[in-house]
């Protein structure tokens, strides 16, 4: 886990991944306001996003992206008293650092895209809202948990960044923002961009931006794997690291692409192999083996069936790779 550390803490100091995160940024800014400017609508403009996403490479790290066709996955659970059918997302976004082929860490996110109405709000379907936000159990009922959950399903989002919405905005912006609060600053059902603006809280400091010298101690690589063998879904809060973090809010593709560069995006899946979320895991492995990667990733997943319309955007950081 040290390597993982060492990794993120030299890149996060370097002038040349900035400039890479800045370039990756503009590039994707450049795709969506050509989508605006040809008014596209969201599944368009997300495949032309994840063109422009696909094989973008720094050193140890590469981005994938994958649109699986197939049947929409639907799931079934209760608001409140009331059994209710909903796709949970359109895209995922997994971040995963390997070593020797082998998972030592990964985040995931569920993001459901919304394009801003011509009032310049976003509307925002409250049964989806509220399954993204408080992740009841559920059941599939059609597509991928359907046929590879045979049981009720439990994602555990412990840190209320697994559910998010991907908010589109004219002339070519996204902001990424948690559905807890989506749940929080909407108005009646919909959302304006002056309200996640005015929303002042501390659960928006992502991370403190600040240089981070990484002490060679001769026993840090103990201290991490005993620490996330016992507290791998906290992160390490105590050092509110600018990476590793947990981001409820990107204003904008630039705060979100350097966020993403840095796995500040998504809910700990695992670490140093250590399972945080069970029912995730499985699906975040599914989900990697169907985006073509089990050349760089042992998912360790056989047999299941793959039943879906999605969009899967992967940023592997591959520690065995040479810079």
């Amino acid at each position: 886990m040290d390597n993982l550390f060492r990794t993120l803490s030299d890149y996060y100091n370097n002038p040349e991944f900035r400039k890479f995160q800045n370039t990756f940024a503009k590039e994707v800014y450049e795709t969506l306001g050509t989508s605006y400017s040809n008014s596209e609508g969201e599944v368009k403009m997300v495949t032309e996003m994840c063109n422009a996403i696909d094989g973008k490479t720094y050193q140890k790290l590469k981005f994938y992206t994958k649109k699986i066709h197939g049947t929409r996955s639907f799931v079934e659970f209760h608001n409140q008293d009331k059994p209710t059918t909903k796709e949970l997302a359109d895209m995922v976004i997994i971040s995963v650092a390997t070593k020797d082929r082998e998972i030592i860490y990964e985040k995931t996110a569920f993001v459901q895209n919304k394009k801003e109405d011509t009032g310049g709000d976003w509307k925002i379907d409250q049964d989806q809202l509220y399954l993204l936000h408080n992740f009841p159990t559920f059941k599939g009922k059609k597509g991928i948990f359907k046929r590879n959950f045979k049981d009720e399903v439990v994602f555990l989002n412990h840190s209320q960044t697994l559910g998010n919405y991907g908010l589109f905005q004219a002339p070519g912006e996204m902001i990424l923002l948690n559905a807890l609060s989506v749940f929080k600053l909407q108005q009646g059902d919909k959302i304006s961009f002056s309200d996640i603006r005015s929303f002042a809280s501390n659960s928006f400091q992502n991370h403190s931006a600040f240089q981070f010298p990484l002490v060679d101690h001769p026993f840090l690589d103990e201290m991490l794997y005993r620490y996330f063998k016992h507290f791998p879904k906290y992160g390490l809060p105590f050092l509110n690291l600018p990476f590793l973090n947990n981001s409820t809010v990107s204003f904008n593709i630039y705060e979100f692409i350097r966020n993403w560069t840095l796995f500040n995006i998504g809910e700990v899946v695992s670490a140093y192999g250590n399972t945080v979320d069970k029912d995730l895991s499985t699906f975040n492995r599914i989900l990697l083996r169907e985006a073509g990667l089990t050349d760089f990733i042992n998912t360790n997943i056989e047999g299941q069936e793959f039943e879906n319309n999605l969009v899967v955007v992967v940023a592997h950081l591959n520690l065995d790779e040479k810079e």
